[in-house]
């Protein structure tokens, strides 16, 4: 029997792991075509929080899941902490400073959240001080990039993507052994906005970063509608099937923004 437990942590491991890295991958390799915009969308799917609360609820019950949700809800405003501090200190064109006053930025607004006695009303009023502060505090970044001349190879992404996923796995297995408000916390970090900076910056440079960050703080709606949606179908479904749901909800608003996005570009 332990033997078998152990086999299936193991094998949620090494999926989770090939899953995330196939994932960076492909943006990295299609970033070069869709351009910031597109990619925005790509990387503000909850490709973190959506599998890791997924492994968290296959042991945990329903209000474990249902809080992780909540903190990982009012966690957003740290990510949009995050792409505040990432871009507008893009002008020291060091991609790595940029991320870490970015990832202070986020690690003030969770601190204050762990602090705090967190409501699902608090947590809304997280969700918009966060967009009009993004609405106010991001530069209008215009997107008229020049696109680089080749695509990253394929040897170039899968290198980073096999960082990327093992990062995000490390980060999804070890919430559920520190309390639903932590693994919340944890899952709401932009591990895969700052792996997939990391690896379009070496490729297409710091300012396509910039601008797929600046229009990611607008896709962030997919982020919030995913924790609402766990949040309100916990209690009523299992959470699991609340997670699936949510998810496959969120990917098919971010096929569609993509759709008529494309549509769009097309038109004009």
């Amino acid at each position: 029997m332990l033997a078998d437990l152990n086999f299936l942590e193991a094998w949620s491991a090494v999926w989770k792991i090939f899953a995330t890295a196939g994932f960076v991958t492909l943006i990295g390799r299609l970033a070069w075509s869709a351009g910031p915009l597109l990619t925005s969308i790509l990387i503000a799917l909850p490709v973190n929080i959506g599998p890791g609360l997924l492994l968290v609820s296959l042991t945990q019950d329903s209000r474990f899941v249902l809080e992780s949700a909540l903190y990982g809800l009012a966690g957003g405003a740290g990510v949009a902490a995050f792409i505040i501090g990432f871009v507008r200190t893009q002008f020291f064109k060091n991609f790595y400073l940029s991320l870490l006053i970015g990832a202070l930025g986020w690690g003030v607004i969770t601190w204050c959240i762990f602090k705090s006695e967190l409501t699902i009303e608090r947590a809304s009023s997280l969700v918009v001080l966060s967009a009009v502060s993004s609405y106010i505090l991001l530069p209008k970044v215009k997107q008229n990039l020049e696109r680089v001349a080749t695509p990253a190879s394929w040897n170039f992404l899968i290198k980073r993507g096999g960082v990327a996923g093992c990062m995000i796995t490390c980060i999804a297995l070890a919430a559920p052994f520190t309390g639903p408000a932590v693994a919340g916390i944890l899952l709401s970090f932009p591990t895969t906005l700052c792996i997939t900076g990391w690896m379009l910056q070496s490729h297409y440079g710091l300012q396509f970063v910039t601008e797929t960050y600046s229009a990611a703080s607008r896709a962030l709606i997919l982020y919030f509608t995913f924790c609402f949606g766990v949040i309100f179908l916990a209690p009523v479904i299992s959470g699991p099937a609340a997670i699936i749901l949510s998810f496959i909800s969120v990917a098919a608003l971010g096929a569609l923004s993509g759709y008529l996005i494309i549509s769009f570009r097309k038109r004009h």
